[in-house]
């Protein structure tokens, strides 16, 4: 064989080694990523009634769904203010005004949250509202591309009442 076909048979083998490994990386975090979040339904599953635990999904979705443009915005308002803090020139006062526009897209998506819970809770007995407690002290789910903690459970609990998980 001359020289060139084993290089580029050499390099043919690299490239599709390279590949598969990309491949299997992406499948692996995406099948992580269903485990935890399926995990993280089944916990509060087992402890609302059928009417409760549908009410409940139908609720977090339509919270999601509600916050998606917001995670969009958040996205391109993030992007600003890096650029802004990558700039040559400085600018202090459009950089706060950008983060103060990112501070309140985020409180804005936890005011939903909260408002979703508090509507949530009117309709909820004392034991629902625990089951609900519970699964709002859990961690939310990573997002895509991310590993799941290896650990399990809730996190030690503080005294912080504003929700964490975010659907």
């Amino acid at each position: 064989m001359s020289k060139k076909i084993k290089i580029l048979i050499l390099g043919s083998v690299i490239l599709n080694v390279l590949l598969i490994g990309v491949i299997i990386g992406h499948v692996s975090h995406r099948l992580g990523r269903e485990d935890y979040i399926k995990k993280h339904t089944q916990d509060i599953e087992l402890k609302l009634p059928a009417d409760k635990e549908k009410l409940f999904f139908k609720t977090m979705e339509k919270v999601h769904l509600e916050n998606l443009k917001i995670h969009d915005q958040i996205r391109e308002n993030r992007e600003s203010v890096l650029s802004i803090l990558t700039s040559p020139d400085f600018d202090e006062t459009s950089y706060q005004t950008e983060a103060q526009k990112l501070h309140r897209l985020r409180g804005l998506i936890m005011k939903q949250l909260a408002d979703a819970v508090r509507e949530l809770a009117e309709q909820f007995d004392q034991e629902e509202r625990k089951a609900l407690s519970e699964y709002l002290r859990l961690p939310p789910p990573p997002p895509p591309g991310i590993k799941p903690p290896y650990h399990s459970g809730p996190p030690p609990h503080h005294e912080d009442p504003t929700p964490h998980h975010l659907p």
